[in-house]
């Protein structure tokens, strides 16, 4: 069972053919299947593909949900030219089976299940949960979920946009997709699930790449007569306009998202047409800069790089869409997970430098490579599979599953949407050769210039805010002095990376757990969930410790909404739970069909 679903009704299975000419109704999910384009700039038939599917959604009903299956390519064009009539509300990555190997550049492991609605509210979707997986070597969960268990479902987690717990061979067999959508919208006024398969109508054909005229490379990077590494507290506009056209070697930038986080001098919840006009701006000039066949790479939440795309495909090649598993806070039914690191060339991509190099320092080394998926991180099983031998790495796809957001305050400084060090380093390592030079026009604490100049790159950082520029200028002194600028310190930093508020350090009397457990209790016993007044009454610990123990009173009752997980200790015992839940299920629905 790949996944559970809230509800026990089941879409049913039409094929619906091989045509998107099709008679509508209410009670209609759709699932077209395109074909899965890799490395094409442009792509034959593109504008006949787009006009048939905007086409098929305008004429579609106003309930309508349609999901899309293809390659990360195509969905980009598709949405680039979106019909107004439809919405993007999720992007899926799915996982293929076996990676297709390109010679040119990373492998790709996923494919793009995007999901449009002709309806503008929330996507209407049941509470669908994954199982849990486990290690392969200590057959643990993967994730060590500690003193944390009574807070997890005895199944599994909520859904992600990333699926990796099914696998799909994209040419053979997409079942585990088409019955997932099944119970995924399986709810009121939807019957059917409707299926139409375009891969062979619109089967790929040898693709061509634009061309664009390559202006003579300038060999070294030069600002005001400097050839050495710098950093520049100004806006990125303005500086970019002093470096020479076709002199970077590789851009990075993870621009502010526009979904009001609190940034030290940045509007981030500007108006939308304005943000982008702006973003038009700043990747023109990257584009400009960048040198023949190399990489520009753009990291944003999937909606916006969809928009960056539209505008990158007119000045620049298409090279990769990577996907990076970053999971963020639970703020819907479907978990936020899937953030896109878009990679455009100018002109033919070359190889990637990575692929190129005889030698690797060992940082390079440990950058490409990862732990194979759902081996634990747990030190036992580390050292056991060392001991033993265990082959548990491989070498990076494009799709990373592997590099964590900083969560713990020891990890991080003051700004709220700080990079993981391994994200940058991995980067650099596939884009870069040492000596190269790296520019990021939004360098903030200073990750992207400090891993490149770990890996002896060059770097050139732009920051608009005095206070993240003089962080970075700090932590490169301390890399010049020796000291490790990504150590855990002490300081709790005041800047946050979620809107959740941070509870000041306190000596717990009674520990969280405990009086989580507790409410647990008072729920089943009252068969609801408490409120503030049912603590007072019938708990034996003070209100006050609830109050301030806890940032708000979801956290209280997490416990009392879900079943836990103590039972889930290992891969048997689960398999075991699963089961018996299973013959439980058909008891009762041997019981109902009796009793009609």
């Amino acid at each position: 069972m790949a996944h559970l679903s809230e509800t026990n009704i089941k879409l049913q299975f039409i094929d619906a053919g091989e045509d998107t000419v099709q008679s509508f109704s209410e009670n209609d999910v759709w699932f077209i299947k395109l074909p899965y384009f890799v490395s094409a700039y442009s792509i034959p038939g593109i504008e006949g593909i787009i006009k048939d599917l905007n086409s098929f959604i305008e004429n579609s009903c106003k309930n309508a949900t349609i999901a899309i299956l293809t390659s990360p390519l195509l969905a980009a064009h598709f949405l680039s030219e979106l019909t107004p009539l439809g919405h993007l509300k999720l992007w899926i990555g799915v996982k293929l089976n076996k990676p297709i190997s390109i010679k040119s550049g990373i492998d790709k492991h996923h494919a793009a299940l995007i999901i449009i609605t002709r309806y503008s509210k929330s996507l209407q979707h049941t509470k669908t949960k994954i199982g849990y997986t486990f290690c392969p070597s200590c057959e643990k969960t993967t994730k060590d979920y500690g003193g944390k268990k009574h807070l997890y479902h005895e199944y599994g987690t909520l859904m992600s946009d990333v699926w990796r717990d099914i696998d799909i061979d994209y040419n053979k067999n997409i079942d585990l997709v088409i019955d997932r959508l099944q119970d995924l919208f399986a709810l009121k006024p939807y019957k059917y699930l409707k299926v139409i398969d375009l891969s062979k109508k619109y089967s790929p054909i040898n693709s061509t790449h634009l061309e664009v005229n390559k202006e003579t490379l300038i060999n070294d990077f030069q600002y005001n007569g400097n050839k050495n590494s710098n950093i520049i507290n100004g806006d990125c506009l303005e500086v970019l306009k002093e470096i020479p056209s076709n002199s970077i070697d590789f851009c990075f930038a993870d621009p502010p998202y526009n979904v009001n986080k609190k940034y030290e001098s940045w509007d981030d919840d500007k108006n939308i047409r304005e943000y982008f006009d702006w973003c038009d701006k700043w990747i023109s000039e990257l584009a400009r800069i960048i040198k023949p066949g190399r990489t520009v790479a753009i990291l944003n939440i999937p909606q916006w790089t969809v928009r960056h795309f539209k505008h990158l495909k007119t000045l620049l090649s298409f090279q990769d869409w990577i996907l990076w598993e970053g999971l963020s806070l639970p703020v819907r039914m479907i978990m936020p997970a899937h953030y896109s690191i878009i990679c455009f060339t100018k002109g033919e991509s070359d190889i990637i430098p990575a692929f190129t190099r005889n030698n690797q320092s060992f940082l390079e080394q440990e950058s490409l490579i990862t732990t194979k998926e759902f081996y634990c991180n747990r030190a036992s099983c580390v050292n056991k599979r060392k001991k033993e031998f265990v082959d548990d790495k491989s070498t990076i796809t494009n799709l990373w599953w592997d590099i964590h957001r900083l969560k713990h305050n020891s990890k991080r400084v003051d700004h709220p949407t700080q990079l993981p060090p391994m994200f940058m380093n991995r980067l650099i390592s596939l884009f870069t050769n040492e000596g190269d030079i790296v520019l990021d026009p939004f360098n903030g604490s200073g990750t992207t210039s400090l891993c490149a100049a770990k890996l002896n790159r060059k770097y050139f950082g732009i920051e608009l805010s005095e206070k993240y520029y003089k962080l970075s200028f700090d932590r490169h002194t301390e890399l010049a002095n020796g000291i490790d600028p990504f150590r855990k310190q002490d300081v709790t930093p005041k800047a946050k990376n979620s809107y959740v508020k941070r509870l000041e350090k306190q000596k717990y009397r009674v520990d969280k757990k405990t009086l989580q457990l507790n409410v647990k209790e008072i729920s089943i016993k009252l068969e609801r969930i408490p409120t503030r007044e049912d603590i007072i009454n019938y708990s034996p610990y003070p209100i006050e410790y609830f109050d301030n123990y806890f940032i708000n009173w979801g956290e209280v009752t997490a416990a009392a909404r879900t079943t836990g997980m103590e039972r889930v200790e290992n891969k048997k015992d689960y398999k075991l739970q699963q089961q018996l839940k299973l013959f439980e299920d058909k008891k009762i629905n041997y019981k109902k069909a009796d009793a009609k």
